[in-house]
Order: C-alpha cells, then sequence, then structure tokens
C-alpha cells in the first residue's frame, strides 16, 4: 500500500468512526429519557366557587392543550419534579384563588399521581413552568352542570349527575343561593339569603359520587 493509500484509508476510518459517534449520540437523544416517551399527563384544578378546569400534555409526539406544549415537555425534561413532587405556592387571598389540584398519567413511562392544594400563580413554580397563566385557566374551565332543587324540598342527584366543580342552586321569590360541588365526600357547606323570606340551601356529597341538596325557606 502506498502513503497516499494509507493515508487515504486512515482518513476514511476516522470519518466512519465519526459517524458512528454521531449515530451514536442521535440515538441516545431520541431515548425515552431525552424525549419523554410514554409521556401523557392530565392536570385538573378545582375551586367550587369557579368549577374545574382541566390541561392535557403528551410529549413524543408532543402534544395536548397547554398554551406552549414543547415548552413544557422541556420544562418536564430539565425537572421531572414539576409534576412528580410540586411545590404548593400560599398566599393571602379571596375565594378564586386557591385550587386543589390533581395530576395523573405517565411522565417516561413511569405512572404519575399527586394530589395538592395551592394558590394559582405563576409563583408556584409548576404553574409558572407549565405555562398555566390565570387567563390559560379560565380558558379550559368545563362548562358547569347545574343541579336545580326546589323551594322547601330535599333532593338527592344520583351519582355521575353532578361532577367535582358544578353547581346545587335553589331560587325562592327570585332569590338564587348555590353551592359548588367538590370532590371530597362530606357537607359542601351552606349557602343563605336574607331578607323578608330567608332561604338557606346545604347540601353533602356521598362516597358513590351522589349529591344530596335541601333548600328551606322561613320569614323574618
Amino acid at each position: 500500500m502506498t502513503f497516499g493509500a494509507t493515508a487515504s484509508y486512515i482518513l476514511g476510518m476516522k470519518r466512519a468512526g465519526l459517524a458512528l459517534v454521531l449515530i451514536a449520540v442521535a440515538a441516545g437523544c431520541g431515548s425515552g429519557g431525552e424525549t419523554l416517551a410514554d409521556t401523557h399527563l392530565t392536570l385538573t384544578a378545582l375551586n367550587p366557587t369557579i368549577g374545574l378546569a382541566a390541561f392535557h400534555l403528551t410529549c413524543a409526539p408532543v402534544g395536548g392543550d397547554l398554551p406552549d406544549a414543547a415548552a413544557a415537555c422541556s420544562a418536564l425534561r430539565r425537572d421531572p419534579g414539576l409534576v412528580t413532587a410540586p411545590k404548593p405556592f400560599v398566599c393571602i387571598g379571596g375565594t378564586a384563588s386557591w385550587w386543589d389540584v390533581t395530576i395523573s398519567g405517565r411522565l417516561d413511562g413511569k405512572a404519575v399521581r399527586q394530589k395538592f392544594s395551592t394558590c394559582w400563580t405563576s409563583q408556584m413554580k409548576t404553574i409558572g413552568e407549565l405555562g398555566l397563566e390565570w387567563t390559560s385557566l379560565r380558558h379550559h374551565l368545563v362548562p358547569r352542570r347545574h343541579g336545580v332543587v326546589a323551594a322547601g324540598q330535599t333532593r338527592t342527584f344520583p351519582a355521575g349527575a353532578l361532577r367535582p366543580g358544578d353547581v346545587v342552586r335553589c331560587t325562592i321569590q327570585g332569590h338564587a343561593v348555590e353551592l359548588g360541588v367538590t370532590d371530597h365526600v362530606g357537607t359542601l357547606g351552606s349557602s343563605g339569603f336574607g331578607g323578608m323570606v330567608n332561604t338557606t340551601l346545604t347540601a353533602s356529597r356521598h362516597a358513590d359520587g351522589s349529591v344530596t341538596a335541601r333548600c328551606s325557606q322561613g320569614t323574618s
């Protein structure tokens, strides 16, 4: 083999070796750990006064209904703890501030199930990094169903008739009072209207998901 042929052979081997390295790197970038394969998450946020919002995200391929799903997947690659160990943010706010959040599904093939309460603000890292600002929250609210109770009556709505985030309502002489349905078992509280005719609505949610409500009235 001549010197020129030897040099060409060595150069060819180096190029082949570099190509193999690039292929290996590309294969690594396509692994589940880099692309978050088998990632499909659902995030719900419940505030009984406002309702229920639902978000969905998939990665590899990127999809779902978040404002910027690609950016959200990148954020999860950098910090999986955004959904596996979310840190609530505490604030002093009104009835619209606090939300009960549930994150469920799979992240890179591993099951995820987290439930926590937080003030809805971008200062809460999960909300901020995934781009779930207040405007996005409002756009993802699920239409609310209304369960109506007649004045002076007690009514039980069967399981599935009212979901968390829906509303129980009673109207007496043009005055409406209502209660938001929560996802916990027990009393939903009470709501009242005072005046010439007092109106009180009480309700509770049972273990099977049914809801019993009573609308009572009295005179001052």
